[in-house]
């Protein structure tokens, strides 16, 4: 079999079911009995099942009882750095408790997108925990440099979190979202122009990535504007359910 189902630990305790991810890089490897004797054997409830570059066949879809969740794109642009040093940033790792409580909202509505959001196994409720603990692992830095406003009014209207990878020189947007009420104010460019500058004045990068969603296209029509214009990569997303 293409690779064997590995343990995503963080998100098993997080959902409180035993989760397991593989990646399927050619088709032919892949076969639907191990794998799901694999997922009985070790008591799987949930298989976050990739598959790179194109979907796979329905025969193998039906016979693994797989659900396609989403298909994901990693868009790229590449970065000149003196194009964005005049770009002006506020880059936050501290926010107050109103700031929090709004960041916490606008993340709570990208969640509706995601397919974890989708997943009965997991719950609404829990996939909103989900987002607002992206909000404390951007505030305490684990697992990005912190994040980005826009506010209008005293209050917070867009978020951006990103991480930069020093070692590739590349810059990873982590999840960025705009209120509700805020759409169409060009908050979204802004908040990646902070970003940009942040980028050309603390570090030193070579391009940008973001991944998408095939199924937002909101998203996607957004992010070809701004310039993120090559694919890196194509993954359909399934999901095994034991």
């Amino acid at each position: 079999m293409d690779g064997m189902i590995k343990l995503l630990e963080w998100d098993t305790d997080f959902f409180g079911c035993k989760i397991g991810k593989l990646i399927i890089h050619d088709e032919m490897e892949f076969d639907p009995s191990l794998f799901k004797q694999q997922a009985a054997d070790e008591k799987y409830e949930v298989v976050y099942v990739f598959k790179l570059q194109n979907m796979l066949s329905w025969d193998k879809i039906i016979h693994t009882g797989l659900e396609l969740v989403d298909n994901q794109v990693v868009l790229s642009k590449k970065f000149n750095q003196a194009d964005y040093l005049q770009f002006e940033y506020d880059f936050r790792t501290e926010l107050s408790a109103s700031e929090k409580s709004y960041c916490y909202k606008i993340a709570e509505e990208i969640s509706k997108v995601s397919r974890f959001y989708k997943e009965n196994k997991f719950g609404i409720d829990k996939t909103k925990m989900l987002y607002r603990t992206w909000i404390d692992n951007a505030i305490n830095q684990s697992f990005s440099d912190g994040l980005f406003l826009i506010k209008e009014n005293n209050k917070v209207a867009g978020i951006h979190l990103i991480k930069t990878d020093e070692i590739n020189r590349i810059g990873h947007c982590i999840l960025i979202g705009v209120d509700q009420d805020k759409k169409g104010k060009k908050i979204g460019e802004r908040l990646w122009n902070q970003s940009f500058g942040y980028w050309a004045n603390d570090k030193s990068i070579d391009g940008c990535r973001v991944p998408v969603s095939m199924q937002n296209q909101a998203s996607l029509n957004f992010h070809l504007k701004m310039g993120f214009n090559k694919i890196e990569t194509i993954q359909f997303i399934y999901h095994y359910k034991r």
